[in-house]
C-alpha cells in the first residue's frame, strides 16, 4: 500500500471552478492556418482508418509545437486544455475521427480503452443501461456521468454533435479535492487512501478478477493521483466476496461527491461542435449531465474519444499496475 499523505497538495491542477473560468489560458483557438495544415494532413491519408496512420503519417509543421505545449500544460500545469474551432461541419465522420486521431499523436501514444484493445472509440447513446446489462459501461448511455476519470495518463474528447437537449460537461481539480477533503476531516482523506473495489464492467484482461482494487487518491513519488469512478464501487458490492464498504467509507465518498457537485468547486460548460477537450485523468475528474437525443440517427449526439499515455508522464505507484486505465502505462513508461 503507498504511503498515506496527510499534508494539503501544493499543485498547479489544485484549481477551483471560478478560479479556472476566470482565466482563459487554457483554451486555444485553432488558426486559419493550422486548420489548412490539419486538411493538408488529412488529404494526405484520405480513405485510410484513422488507427492506421503512423505520427509521421501526419504531419503537423507549426501546430506540432503548440500541442508540445498543450502536453506540457497537462501533464505538469493545470491539467486541462480546450481546443477550439476544429471544422466538423465539413467533415465526415470519417474525417473527424482522422483529425482527432493525428492531433492525439502529436500529444501521446492511443492507449487501449476496453479488452479488444481498442484505441479510439465513438461515445454514443447505444439505448442500454448499466443497471441490466453487467457489461456495459455508462459512456455508452444517455444518463448522468457522475464525476469520473479515464483512462491513459490524458483523456481527448472530440465533440462532432451536441445533444438536443443536455450533456453539459463538467471538470474538477483532483488536487483541490484532496485539499478540500483533508481540511475538513482528515478521516475522510485517510480512508480515500485506503484500497476499494471498482467494477470492472467485463472489460477485465482474461484471467483477472472482475473488480479492481485501488484506492481513490494515491500519494507517489510528491504528487497525488486519483482513480476514481463512485457508480462502479458500488456497483462491485453485487459481488458476494467484495467486502461491505463501511460507514467511514460511504460517508468519504459521499463527501467528495458533494464536493465535486459544489458550484464553488467544479466548472461546468458546454462543448460545442468543434471543440476538443484535453484533461489529465491522474489530477482532473470530469462529469457529464444526463441528455435527451434527436431521432434522426445523423444528428444524435456524438463524441470521438481517445486515451493518450505519456512516455515521459509522471511515476505510477504499483496499485494502478493491474487496473485497466492505467496498467498499459507501465510498459510505456518502461516501469
Amino acid at each position: 500500500m503507498s504511503e498515506v499523505h496527510l499534508e494539503p497538495v501544493d499543485d498547479l491542477a489544485a484549481w477551483t471552478g471560478p478560479e479556472l473560468a476566470a482565466r482563459d489560458d487554457w483554451i486555444h483557438r485553432l488558426s486559419a492556418g493550422e486548420i489548412a495544415e490539419l486538411d493538408t494532413a488529412l488529404a494526405g491519408v484520405a480513405g485510410r482508418e484513422a488507427v492506421s496512420v503512423g505520427l509521421s503519417e501526419f504531419p503537423l509543421p507549426t501546430l506540432s509545437a503548440r500541442l508540445a505545449q498543450i502536453r506540457n500544460v497537462i501533464d505538469q500545469g493545470l491539467g486541462v486544455t480546450v481546443i477550439k474551432g476544429l471544422p466538423v461541419e465539413r467533415y465526415t465522420e470519417q474525417d473527424a475521427a482522422m483529425a482527432l486521431w493525428g492531433l492525439g499523436l502529436h500529444v501521446g501514444v492511443p492507449q487501449p480503452q476496453d479488452a479488444a484493445g481498442a484505441l479510439l472509440h465513438h461515445v454514443r447513446d447505444t439505448g442500454a443501461r448499466v443497471e441490466t446489462d453487467p457489461n456495459i459501461r455508462i459512456y455508452q448511455t444517455n444518463g448522468e456521468q457522475s464525476f469520473h476519470n479515464d483512462g491513459g495518463d490524458l483523456v481527448m474528447l472530440l465533440c462532432r454533435r451536441t445533444a438536443k437537449t443536455g450533456g453539459r460537461s463538467r471538470m474538477a481539480g483532483a488536487p483541490a479535492l484532496f485539499n478540500l477533503l483533508l481540511s475538513e476531516n482528515p478521516e475522510f482523506a485517510k480512508a480515500l487512501q485506503a484500497p476499494f473495489h471498482f467494477d470492472a464492467r467485463g472489460q477485465s484482461l482474461p484471467g483477472r478478477p472482475a473488480t479492481q482494487i485501488v484506492p481513490v487518491f494515491t500519494w507517489h513519488d510528491g504528487r497525488v493521483s486519483t482513480l476514481y469512478k463512485r457508480p462502479y464501487i458500488t456497483l462491485a458490492q453485487r459481488f458476494n466476496e467484495i467486502p461491505r464498504l463501511t460507514e467511514l467509507q460511504t460517508a468519504a465518498l459521499d463527501r467528495l461527491d458533494a464536493l465535486c457537485e459544489d458550484e464553488a468547486v467544479h466548472h461546468a460548460f458546454y462543448l460545442q461542435p468543434g471543440d476538443i477537450q484535453i484533461a489529465n485523468n491522474f489530477a482532473v475528474l470530469h462529469a457529464r449531465d444526463p441528455f435527451d437525443d434527436f431521432d434522426e440517427p445523423d444528428q444524435k449526439r456524438h463524441m470521438i474519444r481517445l486515451w493518450l499515455g505519456l512516455p515521459e508522464g509522471r511515476t505510477l505507484p504499483e496499485c494502478y499496475r493491474e487496473t485497466r486505465e492505467f496498467g498499459p502505462l507501465f510498459d510505456l513508461r518502461g516501469q
